[in-house]
Parts: structure tokens; sequence; C-alpha cells
């Protein structure tokens, strides 16, 4: 239909308003947006996916998803940690101001519902050139006008910006989750760190224990110079290590600091053991995730305001009707300006519209489509990222309980054998050298085991995580 056939409809339409009391918005066949959804162009985005109905690597695990942190994670002292950076982190505060420009910009929309209203008030005064005397004249008016909805594109800008505040509550909440996983992640960190720092001063005592004990041999003659200087190497190395695990204690206590808003001085009490978490993250169906996981419904939100805004962009193509009243007077007495006498009212309407506007509206029609198709797209991808969070943790939590068996298992061992070392080296029926092997291996197998326990405690949390994370 050509800009021409489209202002004669509207002015028929305009016509048949019956005067200017209709102010609501006209439910047309010609071109009225309607505020439903698209809900199949979402069905057909996630058919596309083949979801299963159950998790490829959750066998088992398929109950329902906990609704809160406090049911993953058994530690008083790490929940409060959590409530403290939920409060003080400055990072999700700024997060939270999107919600309030959101909020903002909603209200903006949502006043355009209201008529506009106005008053003007003009004193002046001329004369003819010539013959200059001055003669005063006031003016004063107050009206209001009104923009019709005709084909509901206020609607629907209301209705886009509401979505986009949803999306930005989602946002926030994506950051929120995401915090308390970036605590705990740096938490256990830590503990890690000070659990390798008291292996490495341990393995330190043993080499400095093996190192007396060359010594004295040496002294006897019963140990040569280059077991003296492998085992003074031997201890050099350890207490660089030790260095080295101190440094990493306080790298992760100033990134826990800083999660919580504090001063990153490196002081903070960190407990000597793993906090207790959930053995078992029940990882619900694949379905439930869209509901829970916020970044989903931030995607989700982004379509539907693309969508909202490609509906605008269409109405804009048909002409706008504004309905105005105002009322005023214009005097030569200025004690005159409200008399009755003086008083004119006036109603009108204006039709519009731009009969020739070189082509410009069709490109920009095109490029809301192609935002909607492209919000569309990333709202697929997020879910399929989704899907792909959770089977990773899956698979990642039984890989590290199959692990954590082996390494067990060795770390014995290679304690046991480091322990009839020890009792052959003293009895001088094994070489220092070979004794220092056995305490390698035994110090990496309970270093690998300490690091699975993390790897372990950090996988729930990114299954749990992936699960959409809950309360705090």
């Amino acid at each position: 239909m050509t800009r021409l056939s489209r202002l004669a409809v509207s002015t028929a339409l305009a016509l048949g308003l019956g005067g200017l009391t209709g102010c609501a918005s006209l439910n047309s066949a010609w071109g009225r947006i309607s505020p439903e959804i698209r809900t199949a162009d979402f069905e057909g985005e996630l058919i596309d996916l083949n979801t299963p109905s159950s998790w490829a690597f959750g066998a088992g695990l398929d109950r329902e998803i906990a609704q809160s942190w406090t049911e993953i994670i058994q530690d008083e002292s790490l929940l409060a940690l959590i409530n403290e950076s939920l409060a003080q982190n400055r990072s999700l505060k700024a997060s939270a101001q999107n919600i309030e420009r959101a909020q903002a910009l909603l209200t903006e929309s949502q006043d355009t519902r209201i008529p506009l209203y106005n008053f003007n008030f003009s004193p002046n005064a001329s004369s003819p050139l010539e013959n200059a005397d001055l003669a005063d004249r006031y003016s004063t008016s107050i009206g209001a006008s009104y923009e019709v909805d005709l084909w509901g594109g206020i609607e629907q800008d209301i209705l886009g910006a509401e979505f986009d505040l949803e999306g930005a509550k989602a946002v926030y909440e994506n950051a929120r989750q995401s915090l308390i996983a970036q605590l705990i992640r740096a938490y256990i960190g830590a503990i890690e760190a000070k659990l390798q720092t008291q292996l490495t001063q341990a393995t330190l005592d043993a080499q400095l224990e093996t190192l007396r004990i060359v010594n004295a041999r040496y002294e006897f003659g019963a140990a040569s110079r280059r077991e003296q200087v492998l085992a003074e190497s031997d201890v050099a190395g350890a207490r660089d290590s030790l260095e080295i695990s101190q440094a990493d204690i306080r790298s992760n206590i100033r990134a826990l600091q800083a999660l919580l808003g504090r001063y990153p001085d490196g002081t903070l009490n960190i407990s000597d053991n793993f906090p207790a978490v959930q053995s078992a993250v029940y990882a619900g169906q694949p379905a439930d995730i869209l509901r829970r996981r916020p970044d989903i419904l931030a995607a989700e939100y982004n379509v539907r305001a693309a969508f909202a805004n490609e509906n605008v962009v269409r109405v804009r193509q048909w002409p706008g009707l504004n309905l105005s009243a105002d009322i005023g007077s214009s005097v030569s007495d200025i004690l005159d300006i409200l008399d009755p006498a003086d008083l004119a009212l006036s109603l009108g309407a204006r039709l519009s519209d731009t009969i020739f506007d070189r082509g410009a509206e069709e490109p920009l029609v095109l490029a809301a489509e192609a935002s909607s198709r492209q919000a569309l797209r990333n709202y697929g991808q997020s879910v399929l990222d989704a899907y792909s969070d959770v089977e990773d943790a899956l698979d990642t939590i039984a890989l590290l309980e199959q692990r954590y068996q082996y390494v067990i298992q060795a770390a014995e061992a290679a304690r046991e054998t480091l322990r009839l070392a020890e009792i052959q080296y003293k009895a001088g029926d094994l070489e220092l050298l070979d004794e220092l092997i056995f305490r390698q291996r035994s110090l990496q197998a309970d270093r690998t085991a300490i690091t699975i326990q993390r790897q372990q405690i950090d996988a729930r949390i990114a299954l749990y995580l992936a699960l959409g994370g809950g309360a705090s």
C-alpha cells in the first residue's frame, strides 16, 4: 500500500471517530500490531537444538534442582563471606544501575500515554515604524495535546521498555550468581594454597632432617660430598617452593578481598579445610534451566524487546493522529487577560504522514527484522551454551570422582614407598638419590590429591551455576 493510500485510509478512520473524544487505541485490520509475542519463533529455535529429555552425563541426578546456595554449601563462614560480597561488591552495585536506568526509560515510555500540557504567556508591544506609538498586547493560553495510538506503536514501545527492564534484572541476577561462584572459587583456591603450603613445609622439614643425617654421615665418612650437595640442593628447592606457595596464598586472599570489597592487603583468616559441599548436585532436566538461568532469561527478554522494536518501526510507516485543545486570550489590558468574554476555546486534530521519504523507511524495517533474527539466534546460542555448561560440569564431576580414587591410592602407595626408602637409607641400603626420588613422588601425589579435592568442589559449583544458581 502506498503512502497516499495509507493516508486516505487513516483520514477515513479519523473521521469515523465521531469527534475528538476517542483517545483509546484503535483495533484496526489496516495495520495495528498485536501485542502477542511470536512464541512460535522461540519454539522453532529450541526445536532445532533437538534437546533430549534428560542429561547425557547426568544419570541418577535428574531430581529437583536445589533452590538455594545454602543447600549446596554447608559452611557458615563461607556463606557469611558470600553475603558480605553481595552487599559490598562494587561491580555488582554498578550492574544494579542498569536496572535503575531501564526503569527510568520505562517510566518515560509510559508517560506517552498521558496528554502533554502547556502554558504560554506572551507580552509584547508594537507600533507602525513611521508613527512610533507602542501598543501593548498580552496573550496567554493553556493547552493539551495527545497522540492517539492508532496502530499500537506506543503500546509496543512501552512493551519493549518493559522487556528491557526485565532483561536488565536478569543480567543483574546473572552477575550476582557469577559473583557467588567467583567468591567460592577464590575461597577454595586460598584453602588449596594453604594446604599446599603446609605440605611444602612438611617436605622442607623432611629435607632438613635428611640433610642433618647426610651431614652427620659425611662427618664420619659414611656419605660422599655428592650426597651432601644433593641434600643441600633439595633443601634450597623446598625453600623456594615454600616461598611460592606462601605467595600463592596471599594472591588468592587478595582476589577474595577484592570480591568482598575490602582493601587487598593479603591478610584474611582462612580455614585449614575445604568447605563442606553437597556431594550430589541434582540437575533436573534440560528444560528446567530455560526458566532458571538468568543469562537465558536475559537473552529471551532481548528477543522480545527486539520484536517490540520491530513492531514500532513498522507502524511508523503509517500516519499519526494528534488531538489538541487549548483555551486562551489576547488583550490590550493585562487586567482583562482572564476575562471570560476574551477567552477563546479551540479544538483540533492533525493527521500527518510523510508522502515522500526517498525510501528511507524500508531499510529501517529490514534492519529491525535483522535485529530480531540476530537476537533470536543469540537466544538459541545462549541455550545451547547453557546445555554445554551443564554437560561439561556433569562429565567433569564423574571424571574427578574416578580420578580421586586413583590419586588417593597412588598417594598412599607413594607414602609407604617413601617410608620404606627412608628406613633403607638410614640403614645404608639405599642411595640418597633414590630416597629423594621417592620423596618427590610422594609429594607430587599428595599435591595432586589436594588439587583434585579443590577441583571436585569447583566442578559442583560450576554445575550449580550452570543450572542457574539460587538464592544466597
